[in-house]
């Protein structure tokens, strides 16, 4: 498969022109062009009078190596890159991943050391389900690991009630508002999904695949600025969630972690609001922005 960049048409075009402006920048016949994709359509708005959507095609030929050849000097033509999303590890077939736990001690401290190492458990914590926490879920769960996602807010359209209660109402509850609870603060934000930092793993193009997979619509995965809204977003982060859930994990929320315990400089497992200790050596910290709380803690306990 090739790609070419820098395809132009104009706005009005017909769905056939994009074949056609293939074959004739390759200099080919038709029946040599077997198919294409389009993997992102930006728009060219510097000039007034003749604005144009500016294409990268991924196209499939018969003879791609004499093609390729043939523009060999040529930057807007080259080999399509691998895009697909490669998983680092998979858990192994006789994972055990229930975590252990204990409820009614209050605190960690000396002599709670023989119940972390007795009881560790391999199983991944993560706290915060933001954007962060659910994409760390979603991939520990896809390799099989089952992870545990902790959050202190509550689950995303509960959240939802909550946080127009504070919009519409001024009654603010302090566990569950814009900055926590699922899905985390980009949930109200009309679901932009741009950036521009530089991605050379394509590690967006696995997040925009994963959310057509939830409901997006699947013209995110090529233009160039893409949004959802934060009404559709609800639905999608809800099945997510179900994803995760179906392979394996457990999400668990109103649980506030309160500390985090850590043995000869190895994290053990961490203590929520309620005063349950929950083993772990896996922990993932995505708590977003706002939980100064958890900064204080994690400073307190010597994490950097």
């Amino acid at each position: 498969m090739l790609r070419l960049t820098e395809v132009k048409l104009p706005l009005a075009h017909a769905e056939g022109e994009i074949k056609a402006a293939i074959v004739k920048r390759l200099g080919i016949d038709d029946d040599e062009l077997i198919g294409h994709i389009v993997y992102k359509r930006g728009v060219d708005a510097r000039k007034p009078n003749a604005i144009l959507f500016t294409y990268t095609l991924d196209v499939t030929l018969r003879e791609e190596a004499a093609i390729l050849g043939r523009f060999k000097n040529d930057p807007h033509v080259s080999i399509t890159p691998d895009t697909g999303y490669h998983f680092v590890t998979h858990a192994p077939s006789d994972f055990i991943a229930d975590p252990l736990s204990l409820r009614g001690r209050a605190r960690v401290g000396e002599g709670d050391a023989d119940f972390f190492l007795k009881s560790d458990s391999k199983r991944p914590i993560i706290i915060g389900m933001g954007p962060a926490g659910l994409f760390a879920g979603l991939i520990l769960a896809q390799m099989g690991f089952r992870p545990l996602i902790l959050e202190r807010g509550k689950e995303v359209r509960e959240r939802t009630k909550d946080t127009f209660g504070l919009w519409r109402q001024g009654v603010l509850n302090p566990e569950s508002n814009v900055q926590f609870g699922e899905g985390g603060a980009g949930t109200f934000s009309d679901g932009k999904l741009y950036s521009q930092i530089k991605d050379p793993r394509y590690l967006g193009r696995k997040v925009l695949e994963e959310f057509v997979k939830a409901g997006a619509p699947e013209e995110i995965l090529y233009v160039s600025h893409p949004h959802i809204g934060t009404f559709r977003l609800v639905g999608m982060v809800e099945r997510m969630r179900e994803t995760i859930q179906s392979l394996g994990g457990e999400i668990r929320f109103e649980s506030r972690v309160d500390d985090i315990a850590i043995i000869n400089g190895q994290v053990t497992g961490v203590v929520l609001a309620s005063g349950e200790h929950i083993a772990t050596s896996h922990l993932v910290l995505a708590v977003g922005h706002s939980a100064r709380d958890t900064f204080e803690m994690i400073h307190k306990r010597g994490i950097y």
